[in-house]
């Protein structure tokens, strides 16, 4: 089980994955009213991350055990979407905030995917 005390990086963490959770719902719904071009793929790819950042969010909320797995998939499918948003986004400067938020998440998580377990 990870420490009980919430981290100021947990903390941090935690706060970057509900922006990059938010981020990416935006930015697909932006996307769909705007009638940009997205294939299936890339709305996948989205949808994926912003669940897989809720997720790490919740396992972080409950302290769970699972929680460095969790982050380090969640950083993972972070850098992926940042990947796909930025060559998608042809100068959309939504799709580069997106894929920044992507990053910056991915860069927590995997932060946070290191913390050690207490014993």
């Amino acid at each position: 089980m990870m420490t009980m005390e919430r981290t100021q990086e947990m903390q941090r963490c935690m706060d970057d994955c509900c922006s990059c959770m938010a981020m990416c719902s935006e930015t697909m719904m932006m996307c769909m009213k705007n009638g940009m071009s997205m294939s299936a793929e890339m709305m996948c790819m989205m949808q994926d991350c912003s669940d897989m950042c809720d997720m790490a969010m919740k396992c972080m909320m409950r302290m769970s055990p699972m929680c460095p797995k969790v982050c380090g998939m969640c950083a993972e499918m972070c850098m992926s979407c940042a990947t796909m948003c930025e060559k998608m986004a042809n100068g959309n400067e939504m799709m580069m905030r997106c894929a920044e938020m992507c990053r910056r998440c991915a860069d927590s998580c995997t932060m946070m995917s290191k913390m050690p377990m207490a014993a």
